[in-house]
């Protein structure tokens, strides 16, 4: 399915002024992803949290169809640190099946911008 017009939105971690993958590294670039550029994930098994107890699937870059939904994902996230919601392009995707968010994974993605800061410290436990 190729789809390099529709905007779709992610969650980065900001690190030393750079964005990065929450979990998976990317082939060649570790954890970073620049803006404006187009980056291919590494077809690859990987599984969410612990083997014993989580569902294995093929990598992709997650992201969501709109910026609504991405907050509200972004709502699963406590732990301190410096998260951000960002526009991008997505090519090749295929839905995140046991998720339990509207996920989709990408096999292409394009950062465009940082759309808005995510304010973990502010929520309550």
């Amino acid at each position: 399915m190729m789809e390099s017009n529709k905007i779709y939105y992610r969650i980065c971690e900001r690190k030393n002024e750079k964005l990065c993958t929450l979990f998976h590294s990317i082939y060649k670039n570790g954890r970073t992803m620049p803006l404006n550029k187009w980056l291919e994930s590494e077809t690859k098994q990987v599984c969410d949290g612990s083997r014993k107890t989580s569902k294995e699937y093929i990598a992709g870059f997650h992201v969501l169809e709109s910026l609504e939904e991405c907050r509200e994902f972004s709502k699963k996230f406590y732990a301190p640190r410096d998260l951000v919601i960002v526009k991008c392009l997505a090519e090749t995707l295929w839905p995140k099946t046991h998720s339990r968010a509207n996920v989709m994974l990408a096999k292409k993605i394009k950062l465009l911008e940082v759309v808005e800061k995510i304010n973990i410290n502010e929520r309550v436990h």
